[in-house]
């Protein structure tokens, strides 16, 4: 599971590169930013074909022939033993968010206003750390796999916080290749590890609220706040000295897994689930 799930994570992030790579050939064009949109529907088009294929899961089928296919509503898993671990990923996502959603994010306007640097060193330290960090993207699946994902945890939410505090605290060009190059791989690296214990620690009948509370509810509140907040404080000090604090995060997310999560590797999803309302 952890080996399929952080390969699907690297693909968003390779996907993420790709589009970062054409977007200034697309909107260079006569078309602008209507060839954006057209281009887009290529992807439309293929998800609309490939999803033909798609099986549902043998526990979504168990369900369908008990007569247990309708979803619970989305307040019924607050009535479950499983509300307590609602709030303990959301609050995870949360602090994760708060620092990876703006790690890469600002990284431009760091190195433009505060180190004085080009776009085109911009584009030249975002574009080689992209390209290198994508290996170890892929890998990070596996390494939740053969490590574990507690252990795992420690070796990808560490290496994002150094990776964002040297990030906006160094001056080097080749030093700041290598860091943001970590950080690029721990910003995209974290989500499989999330991914995988929201997935392992809910059962199937409650599993689509589980994501939908922890995730794209309380964990968005850091991914929305973070971004305004960080903006106010640069417009007092500077981007460098308002995004390196935010380090801190990772290693409290990291804190929070250790202390609150079950390690679920290599347990059946019943299994897990029942760890989840523990």
């Amino acid at each position: 599971r952890g080996t399929v799930i952080g390969v699907l994570q690297a693909f968003s992030a390779f996907g993420a590169i790709t589009c970062a790579g054409l977007m200034p050939l697309m909107v260079s064009t006569d078309l602008g930013w209507r060839l954006v949109y057209f281009v887009g529907i290529i992807p439309l088009l293929l998800l609309a074909y490939a999803r033909r294929g798609l099986k549902e899961t043998a526990r979504f089928e168990k369900q369908k022939a008990e007569g247990r296919t309708e979803p619970p509503p989305m307040f019924e898993i607050f009535n479950t033993p499983h509300r307590r671990r609602v709030f303990q990923l959301g609050i995870i996502w949360l602090v994760t968010y708060a620092c990876s959603n703006t790690a890469v994010s600002f990284f431009e306007l760091h190195a433009t206003e505060d180190l004085n640097w080009t776009k085109k060193d911009v584009s030249d330290v975002l574009t080689i750390s992209a390209i290198v960090s994508l290996p170890l993207v892929f890998f990070a699946g596996k390494l939740l796999d053969m490590a574990g994902r507690k252990k795992a945890a420690v070796l990808i939410f560490v290496a994002t916080s150094v990776g964002v505090f040297l990030g906006y605290t160094l001056e080097s060009k080749y030093a700041l290749t290598i860091v943001m190059t970590v950080a690029v791989f721990g910003v995209n690296s974290v989500l499989p590890v999330l991914n995988a214990f929201t997935s392992e620690l809910f059962p199937t009948e409650h599993r689509a609220a589980a994501f939908g509370w922890t995730n794209n509810l309380i964990g968005r509140l850091g991914y929305v706040l973070a971004p305004i907040g960080i903006g106010l404080i640069a417009a007092q000090t500077d981007w460098g000295r308002a995004i390196a604090p935010t380090a801190i995060f990772p290693l409290i997310a990291l804190a929070l897994i250790l202390w609150w999560l079950p390690e679920t590797n290599a347990i059946e999803l019943e299994e897990s689930a029942a760890l989840g309302g523990s």
